[in-house]
């Protein structure tokens, strides 16, 4: 009785707190109403996690009647989207949710009712998740409740709609916690369907041309992801009498139906994580509320796709399935970490490096050997809190510097030493040993080379080394202008404060802890796979030298510092391409002009502009797929 009360409390709270704030009109009480929900969210996820340690927590829910309650609320779904449909002139959207719910409703009509007794399963993965999904969602929400403040000031020609706002980032933490406890397949895919339609409603928060136009975008590929997933339900309940994911991967992987249920889901999968040929929808989420870009890009909405497709592994590695799923994530990551080279949004570089790393995470699984489920899990804990650290600094940044480009963040010191100081703890978590990252890339790489998987090895080494060019190149921004001497703080608000603050912790503690992480979570997962022999590609001379590399970064600033302080140093006027004026920002030029120093990079866009190389990469990721799937019915048919 404690397990279900627990279970039902993580999964309803969120839902009874977005209802309160869908309700609530006056802006003090809806942050209280945020605060709390966040505040008791976060402690239920990590409850939950303490309670279902020593599991597999399982429970057995066959005899509360979901059912019609499910088909209600995708009726539901399906009328609004029509009226969409019509109101948008997007037929598309009409017809992909008619197809999706008509082809569910029809099988749920003519089939019998197939019994699930582990309705919801949660093991070590599971755990892992709902820590994610919990903090870090329940951290952007708290983030959020100052922010929007000052978003609806920047934006006054938007109107307000935030309680509709902080209640669909509470729907969607409601539902990103039943995607990854529920064993039932079709609570899985109704959960599925509801993180599609809270995406939709995010992305067209302002309602402006281009925020209709991207959200109509993402809901029409999540909706072909949401109908190759209800393909592959119906198929594996028709043919094998299967309505659940553990007994789904009892099946001989080598059958020809399995094979195809597995590729629709894995289809799934690659649209719900914005993999190519699906990214764009991604992308185009970056024109919604800094928030929302957080939530997508680093604990629910990509880790969706990547966590189904982490547990379809089993099913993968040297088959077609596999082999498909490996190559479109290698060409995935390699294709974004080079668009992101062109760009000086700072929201569309996180765009790119998002679906470049969630490419890698693919990649591995598709592999299927211990060392690259090892390297894959580690990747999306990292990735989740750097990300999510990196989006809302640069939502403070936009605020303050009324820009989020990245020619413009050179400024930023002069403005707020802590919020740049953030910004590059969230930049080095993402490529500076011996942060997270570059530890679970490591580990990719020794696995790919394990596996004898050479050409994605190649992807892989040259793509990370790419990365290099706009982390660095950002990074130089927000120290380049450290000697200027105007320093004008904005103080940050005690909500925003404790968000960045708490996350930038993270980002460094979970990098000390990974060894202890590996120990507690990943390796108890692996080993109750088929991965009995597991061991961790870091050994304890590893961990060691992270740490004094650790140890080492803090304390070269700390012994520097009393040589500024007591002025030790000689300061030196700055030579600016002519003579100083003084004040470091501009100097004389040719007959005795006043000039200010600008600073710019080097974008390389002639040779990795992104419209050419998503284009390439758009192409062979689909044709891949294509001969995949041609290759797979053709093992059917014969």
């Amino acid at each position: 009785m404690c397990a279900m009360l627990l279970f039902a409390a993580l999964l309803f709270f969120p839902l009874v707190t977005a209802l309160a704030l869908f309700l609530c009109r006056n802006a003090t009480a809806r942050k209280v109403v945020v605060w709390a929900g966040s505040v008791v969210t976060m402690a239920l996820s990590i409850a939950f996690c303490f309670y279902a340690y020593n599991g597999p927590f399982v429970l057995d829910l066959s005899n509360i009647p979901f059912e019609p309650v499910v088909m209600a609320v995708d009726v539901l779904i399906t009328i609004y989207l029509l009226w969409v449909s019509v109101k948008r002139k997007s037929p598309l959207i009409g017809i992909l949710a008619i197809a999706q719910t008509g082809a569910f409703l029809l099988f749920k009509c003519l089939s019998r009712p197939i019994e699930v007794t582990q309705t919801v399963y949660v093991d070590k993965l599971s755990i892992l998740m709902v820590a994610i999904v919990g903090i870090i969602g329940s951290i952007i929400c708290i983030y959020a409740a100052h922010y929007m403040d000052e978003y609806h000031k920047h934006h006054p020609e938007i109107k307000d709609r935030r309680s509709m706002f902080f209640g669909v980032l509470f729907v969607f933490m409601s539902a990103m916690f039943g995607l990854v406890c529920f064993n039932d397949l079709p609570l899985l895919l109704f959960c599925w369907e509801i993180t599609s339609l809270a995406s939709f409603l995010l992305i067209g928060y302002s309602r402006t041309k281009e925020a209709i136009k991207n959200a109509s975008l993402a809901i029409i590929m999540n909706l072909f992801g949401g109908l190759c997933f209800t393909l592959g339900v119906i198929i594996a309940a028709v043919s094998y009498g299967v309505a659940d994911l553990n007994t789904l991967m009892t099946l001989p992987a080598a059958q020809p139906l399995v094979t195809i249920i597995v590729f629709l889901l894995c289809v799934a999968g690659l649209t719900k994580s914005a993999q190519l040929p699906f990214s764009k929808w991604l992308l185009g989420a970056m024109v919604a509320p800094t928030p929302t870009s957080a939530i997508l890009h680093s604990s629910t909405m990509v880790k969706a796709g990547v966590y189904l497709i982490l547990r379809l592994s089993p099913m993968l590695g040297k088959n077609i399935n596999g082999t498909v799923i490996t190559l479109v994530g290698g060409i995935t990551f390699f294709a974004a970490a080079v668009a992101a080279v062109s760009q000086t949004d700072a929201k569309k570089i996180l765009a790119y490096s998002t679906i470049s790393n969630l490419g890698l995470i693919v990649a591995c699984a598709g592999i299927n050997t211990s060392q690259s489920l090892w390297a894959a899990i580690m990747l999306i804990i990292f990735h989740a809190i750097a990300k999510s650290l990196l989006f809302l600094t640069v939502g403070s940044a936009e605020n303050r510097l009324g820009s989020r480009s990245v020619e413009d963040m050179d400024g930023l010191i002069r403005i707020s030493r802590s919020l740049t100081v953030l910004m590059v703890t969230g930049i080095a978590g993402m490529f500076v040993a011996p942060f997270g990252m570059l530890i679970s890339k490591w580990a990719a790489m020794k696995a790919f080379m394990d596996s004898n998987n050479i050409v994605l090895l190649l992807f892989v080494a040259f793509g990370s080394s790419i990365t290099l060019f706009f982390w660095t190149k950002w990074l130089g921004k927000l120290i380049a202008n450290a000697h200027r001497a105007t320093h004008d703080p904005t103080r940050m608000v005690f909500s925003e404060k404790l968000s960045l603050f708490t996350l930038a912790a993270m980002v460094i503690l979970v990098c000390l802890a990974h060894p202890f992480i590996s120990d507690i979570l990943v390796a108890p997962f692996l080993s109750q796979g088929s991965f009995a022999d597991f061991v961790s590609p870091i050994n304890d001379i590893n961990s060691l030298i992270i740490v004094i590399m650790m140890a080492a970064m803090f304390a070269l600033p700390l012994l520097l510092s009393p040589l500024y302080r007591h002025n030790r140093v000689k300061q030196t006027s700055v030579y600016l391409s002519g003579e100083n004026t003084g004040d470091d920002e501009s100097y004389y030029g040719a007959m005795g002009q006043v000039k200010q120093v600008q600073l710019r990079n080097w974008y390389l866009t002639k040779l990795c502009g992104e419209r050419r190389i998503m284009l390439i990469g758009i192409l062979v990721s689909a044709a891949f797929l294509v001969i995949g799937f041609f290759l797979l019915v053709k093992g059917v048919i014969l």
